[in-house]
């Protein structure tokens, strides 16, 4: 029974949380909703980790992965994955690498096998430098 108490408490702490994030505004990021399995916001390195079928939603753009960090100390976003995905139907964009790096201006770096397709054009490459466009 006290099992139970403790994991809906958690569970219920965890959707708090959940439903806080979205609702925030990161700055430079505008509206963003998260989506995970685990969300965990540790208030002393200043970082929300995420684990298991991340999915984030910014603007147009769907990213989604294995793990994440959101550092706010650091300005930037990590997202790690099997491979990590970026997806964006109204600007014509695919992509994919071992992880995504985003930063507040929005400029982007595809590390690991990475590819981006945007319209006609396909990139290929270990390493992808890439700024999104703003809304």
């Amino acid at each position: 029974m006290i099992s139970n108490l403790k994991f809906f408490s958690y569970f219920l702490i965890s959707l708090s949380i959940t439903a806080s994030i979205s609702a925030k505004e990161i700055p430079n990021y505008g509206d963003i909703s998260i989506k995970a399995e685990y969300v965990t916001l540790n208030k002393f390195t200043n970082k929300l980790l995420l684990k298991t079928n991340i999915q984030i939603n910014f603007g147009d753009f769907i990213l989604s992965g294995d793990s994440a960090i959101l550092s706010y100390d650091e300005e930037k976003l990590v997202i790690d994955g099997s491979p990590a995905s970026i997806l964006s139907n109204k600007n014509n964009i695919n992509g994919a690498a071992n992880q995504f790096i985003i930063y507040p201006n929005l400029s982007m770096e595809m590390l690991g096998d990475a590819r981006l397709q945007q319209k006609d054009q396909s990139i290929y490459a270990e390493q992808i430098r890439y700024q999104i466009s703003p809304q």
